[in-house]
């Protein structure tokens, strides 16, 4: 979700011709007789997370004796990038996370491990314990290629000490968009002077954190056949209507641009905003404000609950010489203890049922984490294919005239259609 990243078609034929310029047989060397196997394993974390991450694999090493684990940390924007680069010069990680979005590339021009006979022969894996729709989403025409080792999922953020002030319930499951447009104008304070100015809600007019809004009024990104967008369909079109309306009409959030992303959580903790859309990677940014009162709610319904899925998955490289060794470290990783010191230091959202269901939901924490193991059983995936990264910018530079009030949501969506469906078109 938070990459731009190569240029897909110029990836494709990077990993095309890597793939077969090494014969799928790349990856490390051996090591020499009696040495510990090298297993490399790519993420790109920020340092507290790298930090439990190197402790994981500490313990990996301790009890896999004869393996050592080395770890290729890229924290940043560009990470992505850097993976499809060691992947296009054969120089594949043996063992890496990759965003949800990347994955059917990769997949599809076979630098992914099926992992479906190395699952047939370990008995003691347990897929089933996974969410069955994620797995799914892991799929490739047919064979399994990863496995998320977290989801997320976008949920209603709130301000307790602002509701409580205004007099305001909480926010639940029944809430509606008028009931959520009734509270942002209800928690907006119109002053001139900047400290005590403050919004019902905060908007994020930009990418796929739109897409639950159309789709919980009923609207579609794509028709069946993924040929052509419906962006520009009536409920599409009231969806948005009613996010730019909380800015131009009732005034309720603030101007803030997909530049100023990270401005939106801070203005939350800080009280600016009382209502932010956003999902468990944000709670450590929440935490470190001690005096911050907060919980979390569905995202409010028009006709139907919806929310976004995402995943973050591991996989392993198809040029691996250590398969099998590599299969050891991706299970670990993926287990349920290391699912739950995910979920328990870094507030990562297990995609282990037997983890979202007992050790998550059941520790002692501030917040209700049922709301988001809850919003998995309607949760869906922005459109997977191969072409979304080049043709959906077309929506979002649509988005951004929309939201700044220089093209109507009429004109803008019957824009992006178009440019969309013909991107499609040519590219099918």
């Amino acid at each position: 979700m938070r990459w731009r990243g190569l240029a897909i078609a110029a990836v494709l034929l990077a990993v095309s011709t890597a793939l077969l310029a090494a014969g799928c047989g790349g990856g490390r060397r051996a090591g020499a007789p009696g040495e510990p196997v090298e297993i490399t394993l790519f993420t790109w974390t920020r340092p507290g997370e790298l930090a439990v991450n190197q402790q994981l694999c500490a313990e990996f090493e301790a009890e896999h004796p004869g393996l050592r684990v080395e770890i290729i940390n890229e924290p940043g924007d560009r990470a992505m990038d850097k993976l499809q680069a060691m992947v296009a010069a054969g120089e594949a990680p043996d063992v890496m996370s990759i965003h949800g979005a990347y994955f059917i590339p990769l997949a599809a021009n076979g630098a992914l491990l099926d992992l479906d006979p190395l699952i047939a022969g370990d008995p003691e894996f347990d897929l089933e314990d996974f969410y069955p729709r994620l797995v799914e989403l892991c799929r490739y025409e047919g064979p399994l290629y990863s496995l998320p080792r977290y989801t997320s999922v976008y949920v209603l953020f709130y301000n307790k000490d602002l509701f409580d002030a205004a007099g305001l319930a909480y926010p639940d499951d029944t809430w509606t968009w008028d009931d959520y447009l009734a509270a942002a104008r209800r928690l907006t304070v119109d002053d001139p002077d900047p400290e005590r100015r403050r919004f019902g809600c905060v908007i994020d007019f930009w990418g796929a954190r739109v897409y639950p809004w159309i789709w919980s009024s009923g609207g579609e990104m794509l028709d069946p056949s993924g040929r052509r967008c419906l962006i520009d369909g009536p409920e599409a079109r009231e969806a948005l209507q009613f996010l730019v309306d909380l800015r131009h009409r009732w005034g309720v959030c603030p101007p803030t641009t997909m530049a100023e992303r990270r401005q939106n959580i801070s203005m939350f903790v800080n009280g600016q905003v009382a209502m932010f859309q956003t999902g468990a990677w944000d709670i450590q940014a929440m935490q470190e404000a001690p005096a911050l009162r907060w919980d979390i709610a569905p995202l409010p319904m028009k006709r139907q609950h919806a929310t976004l899925l995402g995943m973050e998955n591991y996989a392993i490289a198809s040029a691996t010489e250590h398969p099998q060794e590599a299969w050891e470290l991706f299970k670990f990783l993926l287990g349920p203890k290391a699912q739950t010191v995910m979920a328990e230091g870094l507030e990562k959202q297990p995609s282990r049922q037997s983890v979202a269901n007992g050790p998550y939901v059941e520790a002692e924490v501030d917040y209700d984490r049922r709301v988001l193991v809850e919003a998995l059983g309607y949760a869906r995936q922005a459109p997977n294919i191969p072409e979304w990264d080049r043709v959906s910018t077309f929506i979002q530079d649509q988005l951004d005239l929309m939201w700044i009030g220089e093209t109507s949501v009429e004109e803008g969506t019957r824009t992006a259609a178009r440019l969309v469906t013909e991107g499609l078109q040519r590219e099918r």
